[in-house]
């Protein structure tokens, strides 16, 4: 698998994350944990800019998504969702950067 390259999301979010859990839980959170957290994160957001329609469809699939602990993210109409996802290279050192997760969404994607 040397030199092979995949999506993943980048790493400092997670390990942002988990330093303030482990800090507040004394143990390591699951991976999936960041899942939850940015869906109650969202919700909380929603409900307190939005009023009434913070959960009204266009709000929900707004085109430049939502920040969230592993980046970019965004729910589409179809029912689908996207990430904004970085490309790393297998090394014997560990995964490396190709090209970074970006920060937000290009417009008309």
């Amino acid at each position: 698998m040397q030199g092979g390259w995949f999506a993943a999301p980048d790493a400092a979010g997670f390990r942002a994350f988990s330093a303030r859990y482990r800090a507040k839980y004394g143990q390591d959170p699951v991976r999936t944990a960041t899942l939850a957290y940015d869906a109650v994160s969202l919700v909380a957001a929603l409900v307190k800019t939005q009023g009434s329609q913070r959960f009204d469809e266009a709000v929900l699939t707004n085109s430049s998504g939502f920040a969230g602990i592993d980046g970019v993210f965004r729910f589409r109409p179809d029912g689908t969702n996207q990430r904004g996802l970085a490309i790393l290279r297998v090394t014997p050192n560990g995964p490396q950067v190709v090209s970074p997760a970006p920060k937000v969404f290009a417009s008309g994607t």
